[in-house]
C-alpha cells in the first residue's frame, strides 16, 4: 500500500507504508477496503487518519523548512514516515480475536468459565447469521445500536434445553439475568481485546448488565433458593445405605453447605490443606489464601472427610446436579417452591418441590443464608469464611429464609412492653 501526496501535476510523493491488502478487498472507487467485509470501518478509519497525519506532517515541513524545494520537502516527509510507527492492519475478525481470547483464557478460569464465552460465541454467530446488518461483526459495529439489536435477539431466541421447561407460552426468550451474564461476558471480551490493541471502540463501556431494555430500570430482585436449616440437617441425616451413590453425593453438597466455599475449590480439596480443625488453602477464584474452621455449624464437614479418609468423592459436576436432585427428593426435600423470573417485563413463574432446583451452587447459597439469618453472623464475618468480595452479592441472602425471618421478629419487643418499662 501505498500514500500518495498529489500536489499538483508533477508534484506527487508517494510514501511507502509497508502495509499490504489482496486487490480482490480493495474498493478502487472508495480507496479503501471493501465495506462488506470484517474489519471494514475499523481498516478505513486508520486509513483516514494515515491520510490526515501525512497532510498535517507536510504542512509542518512547509513551516519549518519555508525555502526548501519540492524535492527537498519530498525526501524529508518520505523519511518522517519510515522512521514512524505506522498503524498495523491485520486481516482477523471479530471472531478471530473471540476465538483467542478463549484459548488464553484456557488454564486461568475454570472449565464451566470457558463453556460461558464458548456459548456467548455461539450466541453471537447465531445473531450475526440472522442479521445482514452485522455480518461481519467487527468491534466498531458494538454500539448501542447493536446492544440493543444483540438483547432483542435474546429475548426472542427460541426454546431450547431449560426454556421447554416454562409454562405452556412463556418459553421464548432468555431470562434478564441470562442476558445480563451474556452482555457481562462480551464487556469482558472487548475490555481485553482493548488493552491489546485489538479493539480501539469503548462505547461497550456503556452497556448494562441489569438492563431489561430500559437502561434506567433498577435490577429486579431474584428469588434465591435456599435449604433451610431443618432441610440441610434433615438431607444430613437421611440413611442412604441402600443408595450409596446417592450418600456420596448428599456427603459431597453436604460439606460445601457446611463450609460455604466455591464449587472450584471443593473439586480442587487437598488432604494435605486440612490441619486439624482447619482448613487453609489458596481460592482458586480469588488466588487469595482462605481459612476454613471446621467446627461448629461446619463441624459436620470434618466428619465428612474423616468418612472418606479425606479423600472428597467427587463426579462430573453434571452427574452431580442430575443425581443431587434424586436425592434431594428421595430425603424429602419437597416443599413446593414458586420462582420468579422475568424476560423483558415478561414474569415467568416455575413452581416445583424443592429438591428440582437443588443443585451444587445451592450448597453455598445454604450457607450464607444461614449463617446470615439463622445464627445473626454479621455479613463482614460471613465475606471473611465464604470468601465474598462483594458485600452487595451476600445482602441478596438477608432475610430470603422464611422461618428464620418470623423467628428474628419474634425476639424482639413489642413496642407497648417497651413503653411501660419507661413509664
Amino acid at each position: 500500500m501505498y500514500a500518495y501526496l498529489i500536489l499538483m501535476r508533477g508534484y506527487v510523493v508517494k510514501i511507502k507504508t509497508g502495509h499490504v491488502i489482496r486487490p480482490t478487498e480493495w474498493d478502487f472507487k472508495k480507496q479503501g477496503r471493501a465495506e462488506k467485509l470484517a474489519g471494514a470501518i475499523e481498516f478505513n478509519a486508520k486509513l483516514a487518519a494515515l491520510k490526515t497525519e501525512v497532510l498535517e506532517e507536510y504542512d509542518k515541513l512547509r513551516k519549518q523548512y519555508p525555502d526548501a524545494t519540492f524535492q527537498e520537502l519530498s525526501v524529508l516527509l518520505k523519511q518522517r514516515f519510515k522512521e514512524k510507527d505506522l498503524p498495523k492492519f491485520s486481516d482477523r475478525g471479530l471472531f478471530d480475536y473471540l476465538d483467542e481470547y478463549i484459548n488464553t483464557m484456557e488454564g486461568t478460569l475454570t472449565t464451566r468459565t470457558i463453556a460461558k464465552f464458548k456459548t456467548l460465541k455461539t450466541v453471537m454467530t447465531e445473531f450475526v447469521a440472522g442479521n445482514r446488518k452485522y455480518n461481519p461483526l467487527a468491534f466498531s459495529m458494538i454500539d448501542h445500536a447493536f446492544y440493543d439489536a444483540f438483547v432483542k435477539h435474546l429475548r426472542e431466541r427460541e426454546p431450547r434445553g431449560r426454556q421447554k421447561r416454562r409454562p405452556e407460552g412463556l418459553q421464548t426468550g432468555l431470562l434478564n439475568d441470562t442476558i445480563g451474564k451474556y452482555i457481562e461476558n462480551l464487556k469482558n471480551f472487548c475490555k481485553w481485546a482493548e488493552e491489546r490493541g485489538y479493539n480501539q471502540f469503548q462505547t461497550y463501556t456503556k452497556f448494562k448488565t441489569t438492563s431489561t431494555g430500559n437502561r434506567k430500570r433498577k435490577a429486579e430482585r431474584r428469588d434465591i433458593v435456599t435449604l433451610t436449616l431443618p432441610e440441610l440437617t434433615q438431607f444430613y441425616l437421611h440413611d442412604f445405605s441402600k443408595r450409596p451413590g446417592l450418600e456420596r453425593v448428599r456427603d459431597l453438597f453436604c460439606f460445601a453447605a457446611f463450609t460455604g466455599q466455591r464449587w472450584s475449590d471443593i473439586e480442587r480439596f487437598n488432604k494435605e490443606d486440612v490441619k486439624g480443625d482447619v482448613w487453609a488453602f489458596t481460592a482458586f477464584k480469588t488466588k487469595k489464601r482462605q481459612e476454613v474452621d471446621l467446627t461448629g455449624f461446619a463441624a459436620p464437614a470434618l466428619d465428612i472427610l474423616k468418612k472418606y479418609e479425606y479423600s472428597l468423592p467427587l463426579i462430573s459436576l453434571q452427574k452431580f446436579n442430575e443425581e443431587l436432585k434424586d436425592a434431594g427428593k428421595l430425603a424429602g426435600i419437597t416443599a413446593p417452591v414458586k420462582l420468579r423470573r422475568y424476560s423483558g417485563v415478561k414474569e415467568i413463574t416455575t413452581e416445583e418441590p424443592k429438591h428440582y432446583f437443588m443443585s451444587s451452587h445451592m450448597a453455598r447459597r445454604t450457607c450464607v443464608s444461614i449463617l446470615l439469618n439463622v445464627f445473626g453472623i454479621p455479613p463482614s464475618l460471613v465475606m471473611e469464611i465464604t470468601a465474598h468480595t462483594d458485600l452487595k452479592t451476600l445482602q441478596k441472602y438477608i432475610n430470603t429464609d422464611r422461618e428464620a425471618r418470623k423467628a428474628a421478629m419474634s425476639r424482639t419487643t413489642p413496642v407497648t412492653q417497651t413503653m411501660r418499662r419507661v413509664s
